[in-house]
């Protein structure tokens, strides 16, 4: 039995190692390995992948190469072992004085309390969190920063001793014959012996790989013992993978797993210690170690060509005509036919799960077709033509004789009883038997030939067509015009086709109506495959499946490069019972067709984080100081070991201040002027969310207390300024309440003085005069004067403002008055300027009054003979003018010198006016002076300057 399970492992091996030659990825020194030059290979806690070399020591990814090297702590660049803890520490190992870990990119290196002492630790062991550095005959162990030695023994003797962490057993013994093993208690009891003679004289490493199991390992065998039930497992590779030796073999924990690693295989251990999950490396790797990864990946490791990647989707990949440009695969009469450029037809052998060459062309490849009607089958290039009947090849002569190429055939298709080939400009229709070209249809640009419910459909670069009766005619769409290129055309089913089309996608039609195939918007659709309801679309992305839901086609799964794909240059897909058989430009890749797309992505972290361009730990809350237009810069990275790992997408926010999530494939956020407060950070790719919390402590003056004061004490203020304010305006209120009531009194005050008793008593002893001298119709007018005079005071009084109208009208009875008085002692003349408006232009109430008072009563009336009052009113501008008051009277200079009481008019009058100016309705200047200085009767000109506001 195990001879024959032997036999099936070898072949087995063998047919692995033709399938799988390429399907790996290789990183040197060109993707950033600092050597090509690879010892051992291990994954973190996290996910990270550890690399040692003889160059130092790499932490990678799956997009960069982190190097740690001498520069950054490390004793010697020559590291050959890796130990990950599960405290997220990486243990380095080498020939040194100083070792230790890396932790958080930072490494740690210490020395043996012995000072001096170099280190040869290549029998180490790693028992949960502890690293014990093992020698032939030394174990250390780190404690208070410095390796101490916990064990020594002697070799070659009774007394030589290895150092075990368990309970029970305290350390193992062997003979000076190494023939025997011998266990010893905690009370230095011996409880097992076992024989040994096969695995100690052999050259053998050996360590405690967990708490309870210790291994020896050689080139043939490993043997295990369980410490807890002192249980011995012995197996030898022969028996468990058919390989009877092998170099470089190790055991290790990885993943919580134990794997078995040598040159030529990688697997891993079950329960009962049985290599389970074996992967045999292809020879021409010249591998010495492997691992498998968390996602299930293999990683690879050699001394001359750098490390190797094998995605678990790959491992169940057969790969053929590796590096042959395959333009197509068909079914054709039961056999799967491959078109290899410049090779020719090959066909699929099923036993050897390989394609042979079938018929052999140098020259261009055109299409291998069966026509089921006449039962031949017909492989085209550009030069010849065979047909192929019961097994038997018939070339058929199709060259033009001229250019000595095939332009009778590019591709058939049976139709009314005959072939119709297509050639350069358009079909050929050919006689079956004779295949001569009976006659020949003019239409550029055919791409494909299909017969669908007696009808032959004709794929074009300008839609698609009938050939009827010898005419080509365009199919027209009730519900769209569609005049895109079609590569093929396939049946759905009895009332539908499927086109496919060169960068537009796919359509579904029933020859009436056409759909668009959901999301294959602009693909360049090469071929197709219909299984039942399921579409494969052989496109230049890759692979799409298509399946049919409640009537509708929707996309299931998009297969690529990142799922085993030779390349995403797709050009023909059949499905064979559970298989894929995908045709690219790189050569042939068979899959599970149920094969599920696994994401690579195990985690997403952040890389770098920088707060004004210094350092934040991103694992705890970092509090940080608040400076103006500061920025927070973060790096994003993912732990992605995809073969296609370039655009990492995530989304983010930072709340409280960003409530949506924002989509991004830059790996750089930048924050700028963060105002104090707690943030969080959160990105999120896949289902994997992270978040990076930090607080911006605020200045002094942007404490929340000092916020508080500055609140308070700006209510204050504004209370204190409201207040100040309706005090003020309270005040105003009342001054203005004053001056309107001071205003009123000037207004009767200066009534009062056009009204004085002098003007009146004289009025009246002037009509008193005129009734006793029987003059009636004088002292009648006088007293129609009197009154209106009278009248229009106390009317015009009331109003702030009069025209200039009636202003010249009050005057005139005024000084009609008193030159009846006076008896016309003297004469006065009112001088208008005809630009000036009378009945808009307007002027203070009782302003002018006073004045023409003052002239008559102090000027002309102490003169001794006949006088003259002039008043002239002269336009300035629109809204400005100036009222002259002229008498040649005594003046005010004489009038003072014999003794005349106080003029009060002249008093009231600069009162009002500046009432008047303050109103800002009013800007009024008044001026006198004498008219005739040299004179003894001076004379007096009173002159307003008035501008209306």
């Amino acid at each position: 039995m195990n001879t024959i399970k032997r036999h099936i492992t070898l072949l087995f091996i063998l047919i692995w190692h033709f399938s799988f030659a390429q399907q790996f990825t290789n990183y040197t020194t060109k993707e950033g390995l600092p050597s090509k030059h690879v010892y051992k290979m291990t994954q973190d806690v996290k996910g990270f992948i550890w690399i040692a070399t003889d160059k130092g020591l790499v932490k990678y990814n799956g997009t960069d190469f982190k190097k740690f090297t001498t520069k950054d702590g490390l004793a010697n660049n020559d590291v050959w072992e890796i130990y990950p803890t599960p405290d997220g520490k990486v243990w380095y190992l080498s020939k040194t004085s100083k070792l230790g870990y890396i932790e958080n990119d930072s490494v740690h290196a210490f020395e043996s309390e012995e000072k001096g002492e170099i280190f040869n630790p290549i029998l180490s062991s790693q028992i949960g969190n502890e690293i014990f550095l093992t020698s032939t005959n030394k174990t250390h162990v780190l404690k208070d920063g410095k390796w101490r030695l916990l064990q020594q023994s002697r070799l070659g003797s009774l007394d030589a001793v290895r150092y075990l962490k368990h309970p029970n057993v305290s350390y193992f013994k062997t003979t000076t014959f190494l023939d025997s093993l011998i266990i010893q208690d905690k009370n230095n009891k011996t409880v097992k012996k076992y024989d040994f003679n096969t695995v100690l004289k052999k050259n053998n490493y050996r360590g405690q790989i967990t708490d309870s199991l210790f291994y020896w390992v050689n080139d043939k065998q490993y043997n295990i013992i369980n410490l807890n039930t002192l249980e011995l497992y012995k197996r030898t590779f022969k028996d468990e993978i058919g390989i009877e030796k092998s170099k470089h073999v190790r055991l290790n924990l990885i993943n919580n797993q134990i794997q078995v690693s040598g040159e030529g295989f990688v697997g891993v251990l079950d329960k009962e210690l049985h290599i389970k999950q074996t992967y045999y490396i292809p020879g021409n790797l010249k591998a010495h170690f492997g691992f498998i990864d968390k996602t299930g990946s293999i990683w690879i490791s050699t001394f001359t060509n750098g490390i190797y990647q094998l995605p678990i989707e790959k491992q169940n990949v057969n790969y053929c005509l590796v590096d042959k440009s395959v333009t197509n695969i068909n079914n054709v009469n039961n056999k799967i036919i491959a078109n290899v450029f410049s090779k020719g037809f090959y066909e699929y052998d099923i036993l050897k799960g390989e394609f042979v060459p079938y018929i052999n062309e140098e020259s261009y490849i055109y299409n291998a077709t069966f026509i089921k009607e006449l039962d031949t089958e017909y492989y085209i290039s550009k030069r010849n033509l065979k047909a192929v009947r019961n097994n038997i090849i018939t070339e058929i002569k199709v060259d033009s004789g001229l250019y000595n190429v095939n332009d009778k055939a590019r591709e058939l298709a049976f139709y009314n009883d005959y072939l119709y080939g297509v050639y350069s400009v358009g079909i050929n229709k050919i006689n079956p038997n004779s295949f001569n070209v009976e006659a020949s249809y003019a239409q550029s640009g055919i791409n494909h030939l299909f017969t669908f419910n007696n009808m032959l459909l004709v794929a074009t670069s300008n839609g698609l067509k009938f050939f009827k009766d010898g005419k080509f005619e365009s199919v027209n769409f009730t519900n769209q015009e569609f005049n895109k290129s079609i590569l093929k055309i396939n049946k759905i089913s009895n009332k539908e086709v499927l086109l496919n089309t060169d960068g537009f996608g796919a359509f579904i039609s029933d020859l009436k109506t056409i759909k668009q195939l959901p999301d294959s918007e602009f693909l360049i659709v090469n071929n197709s495959f219909l299984e039942n309801e399921i579409i494969w679309l052989a496109t230049e992305s890759g692979v799409l499946k298509y399946e049919k839901v409640e009537n509708n086609y929707s996309l299931k799964q998009v297969i690529t490069k990142n799922d085993g794909l030779p390349s995403n240059s797709v050009s023909g897909i059949i499905v064979k019972g559970e298989e894929l058989i995908v045709s690219t430009n790189n050569g042939i890749a068979i899959l599970p067709k149920n094969q599920e797309n696994k994401s690579q992505l195990l985690d997403i972290y952040f890389e770098n984080v920088r707060y004004n361009n210094k350092p934040v730990v991103a694992s705890c809350g970092a509090v940080l100081d608040y400076v103006k237009n500061n920025s927070m810069n973060v790096s994003i990275s993912s732990l992605d070991f995809s073969e296609n790992n370039t655009n990492f997408l995530y989304n983010y926010r930072l709340e409280p201040i960003q409530k949506e999530w924002i989509y991004s494939n830059v790996k750089t956020i930048n924050f700028n002027d963060l105002q104090p407060g707690e943030y969080e950070l959160e990105i999120q790719s896949n289902a994997i969310t992270k978040s990076l919390n930090f607080t911006i402590e605020p200045l002094w003056w942007q404490i929340f207390w000092f916020k508080i004061a500055s609140v308070l004490l700006a209510v204050i203020i504004i209370v204190y300024m409201s207040w100040e304010l309706i005090r003020r305006l309270q005040f105003k209120k009342n001054k203005k309440i004053v001056e309107e009531k001071r205003f009123s009194e000037l207004q009767l005050r200066a009534l009062r003085s056009q009204m004085n008793p002098h003007f009146v008593f004289n009025s009246l002893a002037a009509i008193q005069y005129y009734i006793n001298n029987n003059q009636m119709e004088a002292s009648e007018a006088y007293l129609v004067k009197f009154s209106k005079l009278i009248r229009q005071f106390f009317e015009w009084s009331k109003e702030k403002e009069i025209s200039l109208e009636k202003e010249v009208e009050l005057l005139t009875n005024y000084l009609d008055i008193e030159k009846l008085r006076f008896k016309d002692k003297f004469q006065y003349v009112i001088n208008l300027d005809e630009k000036l408006k009378n009945k808009t232009t307007k002027l203070p109430t009782m302003l002018l009054q006073p004045i023409v008072e003052n002239a008559i009563n102090h000027g002309i009336f102490n003169k001794m003979d006949n006088g003259n009052v002039t008043i002239n009113f002269i336009a300035l501008t629109e809204k400005q003018f100036k009222v002259e008051v002229m008498d040649d009277g005594v003046g005010f200079i004489n009038t003072k010198k014999r003794g005349k009481r106080k003029v009060k008019s002249s008093n009231v009058l600069a009162d009002r006016l500046k009432y008047l100016n303050q109103s800002r309705h009013w800007e009024i200047f008044y001026s006198e002076k004498e008219l005739h200085p040299s004179l003894n009767d001076k004379g007096n000109i009173s002159t307003f300057i008035i501008t209306q506001l």
